[in-house]
């Protein structure tokens, strides 16, 4: 009895925290873009050569569009550190969850954001699409994912873009 009471004591107290604004307006339990973490971030991987996996997730805190946005600004980094103008998502998949604790007004939320990416230098839509719906997938350009949505990402340590 004493854990679901403490249980319950504990949640309370992480949405009362996570409602709270720091310093910078933000609360401070939100994703940050950064590595994989407790509340969320990045995980990258070469599947294949020149193919990754690019996961991004983001708690409820960070906001709406906070696990899309880390995933496809993780794929313009990997993309311009290897000398590509753009990158083609040849997949995605993504989700959002929310969930009540005790039938109360909090709630907690977040989404996650995976995407299959490949570099390339050539602006065009990408011709080997993996995803189910063809419009699923795209070429962005890596310069103009950055611009836009850098500003957007709360980064750690006070890190900019």
């Amino acid at each position: 009895m004493r854990a679901i009471a403490f249980a319950a004591f504990a949640a309370a107290a992480l949405l009362s925290l996570s409602a709270c604004a720091g310093r910078d307006g933000h609360s401070p339990l939100a994703t940050t873009y950064g590595k994989m973490h407790l509340f969320g971030g990045y995980t990258d991987k070469e599947i294949e050569p020149g193919v990754w996996k690019v996961s991004g997730a983001g708690n409820g805190p960070a906001g709406p569009g906070f696990g899309r946005n880390v995933a496809v600004y993780r794929a313009a980094e990997i993309a311009r550190a290897r000398g590509f103008s753009h990158f083609q998502v040849l997949r995605q998949r993504g989700k959002a969850r929310s969930v009540s604790v005790g039938g109360g007004p909090g709630s907690f939320s977040g989404e996650n954001m995976e995407l299959i990416v490949r570099g390339t230098n050539d602006p065009a839509a990408p011709l080997a699409c993996r995803d189910k719906t063809p419009e699923a997938c795209m070429t962005l350009s890596v310069e103009q994912i950055m611009a836009t949505i850098g500003p957007r990402l709360k980064f750690r340590n006070g890190r900019t873009q």
